[in-house]
């Protein structure tokens, strides 16, 4: 059973997809979450670059671990997902080009000279099938370490809204619960998870119809 939401969640979160893309004003608001250092990694624009590449792969949201990003759907077998994978890796192979106020963080990237990340099959402490995962071997830092939501509403400002997600494990494991702290009318969402530290934040959830078009050209 994939992602269950309360009703209510469902209707103003819409983190599964969001139709008509971006309006200029709401992509100005995600560039200034997404362009907000403080609160990402030293990794997170070699993920940025990669967000079409999990749309075009069928995703319509993506988890931002500290050490990985995934796609939010999973496939209950490895063989459907397999295809998944592949079209998402011929799509990587087509650089994508970035918007104005993200080319400098590129810029950065680059000069790192840091191994891509690489577009793998993983599953998630959410138990609940295969995921698309961005991953490299070695370190990958795309939130800033020991992130907490008290940081983020320092940096952001109070959220928008404040909703709970449930996600069904396979089996008889324990769900996760995440409380979403929600800015940019449902574009950027910062999770705490019943799985770890309260306070802390244990994944971004970026929503690809809104982040999308303020990320690429």
């Amino acid at each position: 059973m994939r992602h269950v939401l309360a009703a209510t969640a469902t209707a103003l979160l819409a983190l599964t997809g969001v139709g008509g893309g971006a309006q200029p004003e709401r992509s100005a608001d995600v560039q200034r979450i997404l362009l907000e250092s403080p609160l990402w990694g030293q990794d997170f624009a070699a993920l940025l670059a990669q967000v079409p590449v999990f749309r075009d792969a069928g995703e319509t949201s993506v988890y931002v671990f500290a050490d990985r990003a995934a796609g939010a759907s999973a496939a209950p077998a490895q063989a459907p997902a397999q295809q998944r994978l592949q079209r998402a890796r011929a799509g990587a192979a087509k650089p994508a080009q970035l918007q104005p106020p993200f080319v400098a963080m590129q810029k950065q990237a680059a000069a790192a000279q840091a191994a891509p990340l690489r577009l793998e099959l993983g599953k998630l402490i959410d138990g609940d099938g295969f995921h698309l995962v961005a991953i490299r071997p070695g370190t990958v830092e795309l939130l800033a370490p020991g992130l907490t939501v008290a940081a983020v509403r320092t940096r952001l400002g109070a959220p928008e809204r404040v909703l709970q997600q449930t996600i069904h494990a396979e089996g008889e494991s324990k769900p996760v619960v995440l409380t979403l702290h929600i800015y940019a009318g449902n574009a950027v969402a910062f999770a705490e998870s019943n799985m770890a530290e309260p306070g802390i934040v244990e994944r971004v959830v970026l929503n690809l119809p809104l982040v999308v078009p303020a990320v690429i050209r």
